[in-house]
């Protein structure tokens, strides 16, 4: 983790020495990972160009997916004619995923100056995943804490929609396999409790050009 924190730090750095404007993009998406349910994300990536098709950036984003089990246990009529139903709620499950990654971005226009352009971008960073597990069945609270490297990759489209602000769209592959509970067993040997968040997912958003830090 230190030698992340070191890495990403010098890249900074030197993305500030050489950084021109600057630029935000805000936002929203769905992703598959393959130890949680699928959800919606919500993300905010600010940097500065390099060059014309180049950048550098930092970004964050937010996923959770909500899962309650509620039963129906009473339903009445009223004489007005509304029926009013008494439930009971049985399990409530949420798991969040913070990724934190820098990025080196490309961005080229289709057709010369045309109002498309092509974009990917390559990430390195760290993942968090909390989970929280309320069984009220067998009243128990579970809290669970992940964390590791991971990276991502994407490739999308974008289109001007005004001369400082652009819309786009990416499909994105992240992978991580965050970690928790390391420790050795009776043999001397690593242990670790493991999720695979790794997966597939899409972004659609918009860019503001000489709006950020």
């Amino acid at each position: 983790m230190k030698r992340l924190v070191v890495f990403l730090s010098l890249l900074s750095i030197v993305g500030i020495l050489w950084a021109r404007a600057p630029y935000t993009e805000i936002k929203v998406g769905y992703m598959e990972p393959k130890a949680a349910e699928p959800g919606y994300l919500f993300g905010m990536n600010m940097g500065r160009m390099i060059d014309e098709s180049l950048s550098w950036s930092f970004e964050a984003n937010y996923f959770q997916r909500s899962y309650r089990k509620e039963t129906t246990i009473y339903r009445s009529e009223t004489q007005g004619g509304i029926t009013p139903e008494t439930k009971q709620l049985e399990l409530d499950f949420v798991t969040r995923i913070i990724p934190v990654f820098m990025k080196l971005n490309y961005e080229h226009p289709l057709g010369g100056r045309g109002p498309f352009y092509v974009r990917a971008s390559g990430a390195i960073g760290w993942e968090m995943v909390w989970n929280n597990e309320k069984n009220y069945l067998e009243g128990y609270e579970q809290n669970r804490f992940y964390h590791g490297f991971g990276w991502q990759v994407s490739a999308g489209l974008g289109f001007e929609i005004s001369s400082s602000a652009n819309f786009f769209v990416d499909a994105f592959y992240n992978d991580s396999r965050a970690k928790r509970n390391q420790s050795t067993n009776d043999r001397g040997l690593p242990t670790w409790e493991e999720l695979d968040i790794s997966g597939f997912g899409i972004k659609a958003g918009v860019s503001i050009v000489g709006f950020g830090w």
